[in-house]
């Protein structure tokens, strides 16, 4: 109680100060807030070793404060239509260590899911920021085949990891 207590009156001040014009730049840092609450489920996660499931949630509140931190203070919000498969990565990169804490057939299952929605956002992100000169209809006409290809590696890994034997 002492701690809420002192955290609302801390929290209250900035938050006046902020509305007396003290503190123009407090509005840039609203993401923060999301990013301690993140921090604090993963560490309820790894530190205290309590349920998986606040592991996601975690993921995507440290993750997805530090991209709007960032949106705030470097990047451009008029560059934010041209960024959108940063949120797909942020989606992926959520699900690794939840995926790493399951039992192992739902770890690999995740897992793959997981790297599967990183792979597929970094190949969308050059294409959105206008970097390659062939457009993404273009790309996928010449190269859909690579797909097969890969699905056909995934179902192999998944079948060598899971008929390992155990002792």
């Amino acid at each position: 109680m002492l701690i809420a207590g002192i955290s609302l009156i801390f929290i209250g001040g900035l938050l006046l100060l902020w509305n007396l014009g003290y503190l123009p730049f407090l509005g840039l840092l609203w993401p923060l807030p999301f990013m301690i609450v993140g921090i604090f489920l993963l560490y309820q996660v790894f530190g205290k070793k309590k349920g998986d499931w606040y592991i996601f949630p975690g993921m995507i509140f440290l993750l997805g404060g530090l991209f709007f931190l960032l949106l705030n203070t470097i990047i451009q919000r008029s560059s934010l239509i041209m960024i959108w498969p940063v949120f797909m990565a942020i989606t992926g990169l959520s699900l690794i260590p939840y995926a790493l804490k399951r039992r192992r057939r739902h770890r690999i299952d995740l897992l793959i899911s997981s790297i599967f929605i990183v792979l597929l956002s970094l190949m969308f992100l050059p294409f959105s920021l206008k970097r390659t000169s062939i457009t993404f209809f273009q790309f996928v006409l010449k190269w859909w085949p690579l797909l097969l290809i890969i699905a056909g590696l995934s179902l192999i890994i998944s079948l060598i990891i899971r008929k390992k034997p155990t002792k």
